[in-house]
């Protein structure tokens, strides 16, 4: 809402758009849209995830003992601080490169929009931080159980789903050891700038019982029939 007066705050103040007025509508446009993108995707995750829990299109539900879930948060941990500290680099890198580029098509304005950029690369590594370190406390809190679905999986009180905003499975298996896991793989369409379009890669590791490798491998069997993808 905030974001949404800020695009036309220049205009009802009578600020020239040469004076920052310009800058100051884009970026506040450009909240105000990720705002309502992010409104809407967390609204169909909530259709999502009443389903799983509810029972409707359920492909399995498994449930873990405490030192099970311990042992699997310890290494999702790991595994989501690499990968947040990745894409970190790569959003700082693309707004680095946009406000140094309006810094050079106009000064003025240019280091208005290359400061806020900033203030939004320190906001990211922020959130790079702390996010992996929520969803593990989230994961200890959380009943020590998966749902699995054709639309998602909810995890140790996470969810992933793989049936919105053009994200599709791109495979499922059943890596063995001594603590099994079934892996599904997906992806979510990116799109940078007009022209750039490109897919996003994720691995939900879901921990399988003892003695329910069998059952994992038909519900990886059925993940991938239904996407077409392969084993």
């Amino acid at each position: 809402m905030v974001a949404a007066v800020g695009t036309a705050l220049p205009s009802l103040v009578g600020m020239s758009g040469m004076a920052g007025g310009y800058a100051i509508s884009f970026v506040s446009g450009f909240l105000a849209l990720v705002g309502l993108i992010t409104a809407a995707v967390f609204w169909a995750r909530a259709r999502i995830l009443a389903r799983l829990l509810s029972g409707q299109g359920v492909l399995v539900h498994w449930t873990y003992p405490d030192a099970a879930r311990r042992e699997h948060t310890r290494k999702e941990l790991a595994e989501e601080r690499k990968g947040s500290w990745t894409l970190f680099l790569i959003i700082a890198a693309f707004c680095i490169v946009i406000g140094i580029g309006f810094l050079i098509a106009d000064p003025e304005a240019g280091r208005f929009v290359l400061f806020v950029l900033l203030g939004i690369v320190a906001l990211i590594a922020i959130v790079a931080a702390i996010a992996p370190r929520i969803r593990y406390a989230k994961r200890r809190r959380a009943t020590p159980e998966a749902i699995v679905s054709p639309e998602g999986a909810y995890v140790l009180g996470l969810l992933h789903s793989w049936r919105l905003l053009g994200a599709r499975i791109e495979s499922a298996d059943v890596k063995e050891g001594r603590e099994p896991v079934l892996r599904v793989t997906y992806s979510a369409p990116i799109v940078y700038g007009k022209f750039f379009y490109t897919r996003q890669h994720y691995t939900v590791q879901i921990p399988v019982p003892p003695g329910e490798t069998e059952r994992a491998e038909e519900v990886a069997d059925v993940l991938t029939h239904r996407a077409g993808g392969a084993r």
